[in-house]
């Protein structure tokens, strides 16, 4: 899921305080909420948010487990200790809800492309 997610970002698709640090080497940037989101579609649990040096970041929680697809966009460890659940919802706002269709879109036409089913 991982790859096949990180082969469908591109720049367009970042968050837009961040599209100018987005780069084909750091695919991840900018990229949190909406892929939270699409984990939590195929996998239930929890998204959580908690502050990256000063900026809000999204992860998932699936039974227990902390599962950040997009980690990899910091050059340092990251703290978990410090999250709070957030509703899905509370993510989905006008920009965020265009990039997650986008993404979703293009992973589902990827998967299929592939023949992969996630179950």
């Amino acid at each position: 899921m991982q790859k096949i997610l990180f082969d469908c970002y591109s720049k367009d698709l970042c968050y837009s305080k961040f599209q100018d640090n987005w780069t084909k080497n750091n695919r991840c940037m900018g990229m949190c909420a909406i892929t939270s989101l699409i984990v939590n579609d195929y996998f239930g649990g929890h998204i959580a948010k908690i502050y990256v040096d000063g900026v809000s970041h999204y992860f998932n929680l699936i039974e227990n487990k902390i599962i950040d697809l997009t980690a990899k966009q910091f050059k340092h460890e990251i703290d978990y200790k410090n999250y709070q659940i957030i509703d899905r919802l509370k993510i989905l706002n006008d920009n965020t809800n265009k990039r997650y269709n986008i993404l979703k879109e293009r992973f589902m036409e990827s998967l299929s492309k592939r023949r992969i089913n996630l179950f």
